[in-house]
């Protein structure tokens, strides 16, 4: 994988650097994106942040730039242990002003191949909050539901009740 790759003429995929994290901050602390993550506040967006971009050290998180400035990011999460490194579970976030223009659609896509070829990955997965638009990038790529927790997050509502909102688990086979 070449640290540039060109697969559209609007924007270019290369791996993650350390200065992306204050665009992913950003996505986060925007209310529109971040209401699909399960971070409260300043603090844990740092600290999500922070551990979400770390991983550009193994050149497996990959960032969507436009005129040198990233507009999504995603990362495999490699696992440490030999037993469990076939496997990993992925983020993927996307600018709110870029969605729909094929930008996760070209990460992902990158991702699955970067998993598969260059860290011989079996088995992608995800999790993903109920009633997330995101849901449908990953069924056109062939990830299906496996679980469900109905009472992951707990939060306010508009009204100040307080709500459950559950999360989906879904995954992949590379191979299949």
């Amino acid at each position: 994988m070449e640290n540039d790759i060109n697969i559209n003429p609007k924007f270019n995929i290369r791996y993650t650097e350390p200065t992306d994290v204050k665009y992913l901050k950003s996505w986060l602390m925007d209310p529109s994106i971040g209401r699909w993550f399960p971070m409260a506040d300043e603090v844990e967006i740092d600290d999500a942040a922070g551990r979400w971009v770390g991983f550009y050290r193994y050149k497996c998180s990959l960032t969507a730039v436009i005129n040198d400035e990233p507009v999504g990011l995603a990362t495999l999460y490699l696992q440490p242990y030999k037993k469990i490194a076939h496997q990993c579970e992925f983020g993927i976030i996307v600018g709110d002003k870029y969605r729909g223009k094929g930008v996760g659609t070209s990460l992902l896509k990158n991702l699955i191949h970067l998993a598969k070829e260059t860290f011989k990955i079996e088995l992608l997965h995800l999790q993903v909050y109920e009633g997330n638009p995101a849901t449908r990038l990953y069924e056109r790529f062939g990830f299906k539901q496996f679980g469900i927790q109905t009472d992951w997050i707990k939060e306010k509502d508009k009204d100040g009740k307080t709500i459950y909102v559950g999360r989906v688990f879904m995954e992949k086979f590379l191979d299949k």
